[in-house]
Order: C-alpha cells, then sequence, then structure tokens
C-alpha cells in the first residue's frame, strides 16, 4: 500500500472512532514518507485522544520541523497553540499526580 493509501484508511479508521487502528495506520504511511507532514498532524491529534499525550507532542513537533524545513513558517505556526496545549495538559496532570501523592501521604505524629 501506498503511503497515501494509508493516510486515506487511517482518516477513515477515524472516523468511525477505531483510533488506534487509525494511529497503527497513520505510522505506517509516515514510515513509507517520514515528511507525509499532514499523517503526523492527525496522529498527534489522535495520539492525544487515545492518552499518548507525548506521542502527540513529538508528531505536532515534527510537523512544525517540516514545515520549517519546507519554509512555510506560517504553517509551522499554526501548530504551535495545539502543541502547547497538550503541552499544558502533560503539565496539568503532572501537577495534578503530584498533589494527590502529597494529600495521601500519611500524617506526621
Amino acid at each position: 500500500m501506498k503511503a497515501q493509501e494509508l493516510y486515506q484508511k487511517g482518516f477513515d479508521l477515524g472516523r468511525r472512532e477505531l483510533y488506534k487502528e487509525a494511529s497503527e495506520a497513520f505510522t505506517q504511511a509516515i514510515n513509507l514518507n517520514p515528511d507525509f507532514v499532514e499523517a503526523y498532524m492527525i496522529r498527534a491529534r489522535i495520539r492525544a485522544v487515545i492518552g499518548e499525550k507525548q506521542g502527540g507532542v513529538e508528531d505536532f513537533q515534527k510537523a512544525i520541523d517540516i514545515y520549517r524545513a519546507r519554509g512555510q513558517s506560517q504553517m509551522a505556526d499554526m501548530l504551535l497553540a495545539p502543541l502547547n496545549s497538550l503541552q499544558n495538559e502533560i503539565r496539568f496532570e503532572q501537577d495534578d499526580r503530584g498533589q494527590l501523592e502529597v494529600e495521601d501521604e500519611p500524617e506526621a505524629k
């Protein structure tokens, strides 16, 4: 299968909310075409939905890097908002887990 066909397969699977399978199809498309920026962007969003937020951050960053290498800085800049949002979600979850751990510690006597 060609990268574009795998991309379309991933897109169709995502529409049907088969996110793991969609992510795998996008990964296969990226493996065939490592500069397939659209596949990185959609896989980033899917990874965020299925709880692979760090992977989503990495995909957004890769898409930004590709756009910048192509001289398309305006497109790269458009991805900064979703990238920052996802990074903030990760930080918030880490902070939240840190607070839970502190709250769960027994009191000193």
